[in-house]
């Protein structure tokens, strides 16, 4: 399981399985979203990786809370709190290895646009990702 795929499926579960108590504040349109991430250690630091992606959101995807979702992964929530303006969560994922990986993340919904922080220890590393999100127009 890649880092980003940890990332997407941690946010896709959050929101999909919490879209039914509140609709997140979220436009349907043509989406492009940039996630960067950096690795580091008391030993070393990798550079950040930035990546970006477009994505045609629908109405339905956005009630259904499955806005921004690469359904991948096996996370369970040890909190969460969705508002309509954004939502704050912890979850454990299970990696194909067989281990876990433990996720905080705080996420911020304005409408046309969205923000957020991902963040774990891995052992003796920390992954931070920093995530945003503007509406571009209609798909």
């Amino acid at each position: 399981m890649t880092i980003k795929s940890v990332a997407v499926s941690a946010l896709s579960l959050a929101l999909a399985t919490a879209a039914h108590a509140v609709e997140p504040n979220i436009n349907p349109g043509m989406w492009e979203t940039t996630s960067t991430i950096t690795l580091k250690s008391a030993q070393f630091s990798m550079p950040a990786r930035t990546e970006t992606n477009s994505e045609c959101l629908t109405s339905e995807q956005v009630a259904e809370g499955q806005a921004f979702l690469e359904q991948d992964g096996d996370c369970t929530f040890a909190k969460k709190d969705l508002r309509a303006d954004g939502m704050d969560y912890a979850m454990t994922c299970k990696t194909p290895e067989g281990g876990t990986v433990d996720l905080n993340a705080s996420m911020q919904f304005k409408g046309e646009s969205m923000t957020g922080t991902m963040g774990t220890p891995m052992g003796e590393m920390t992954m931070n990702i920093v995530l945003s999100g503007q509406r571009k127009g209609g798909c």
